[in-house]
């Protein structure tokens, strides 16, 4: 009976995290400052890894790094994924130290969801597919770096 309650317990509060971390991830409705495609590789256990390339359109296209650590989630899968980037005033504002949530799950293929934040206010809204086999859900930190 006691181990029931904790399952149901367990998998309520899953559920309202990810009902949480989905809304959280959205995009505003307003126009975006920029857009911006990154391809990324990552790997996790418990802790994780990325590192991959980007390029942001804003007043011409610039690429950049981007590579990060994380806490939470198991795997390892390759994500292509576009977002909106909001609050972008300076194109020196975009790089930086960004941190966040993101949340997704893959079996073979799947789907990512993630809302990044650095300290000049730069917001980028991300939504992609995934390839691997792999689950998060958990906060980030990014460090982007235009590269020309």
């Amino acid at each position: 009976m006691k181990t029931n309650f904790t399952n149901s317990a367990f998998t309520g509060i899953a559920i309202l995290l990810i009902a949480g971390c989905a809304s959280m991830t959205q995009a505003p409705s307003t126009p975006p400052s920029a857009t911006v495609s990154i391809r990324e590789w990552s790997a996790a256990y418990y802790g994780s890894a990325a590192a991959g390339k980007g390029t942001l359109y804003y007043h011409g296209r610039h690429h950049f790094t981007i590579s990060g650590l994380g806490a939470g989630g198991m795997g390892a899968q390759k994500i292509s994924a576009t977002g909106k980037v909001y609050n972008l005033n300076r194109l020196s504002d975009f790089s930086g130290t960004y941190h966040g949530i993101s949340r997704g799950l893959t079996l073979i293929e799947g789907k990512m969801h993630a809302k990044l934040t650095n300290g000049s206010g730069v917001v980028m809204y991300l939504a992609g597919q995934t390839e691997g086999l792999a689950s998060s859900m958990g906060a980030q930190a990014f460090e982007v770096s235009l590269t020309d």
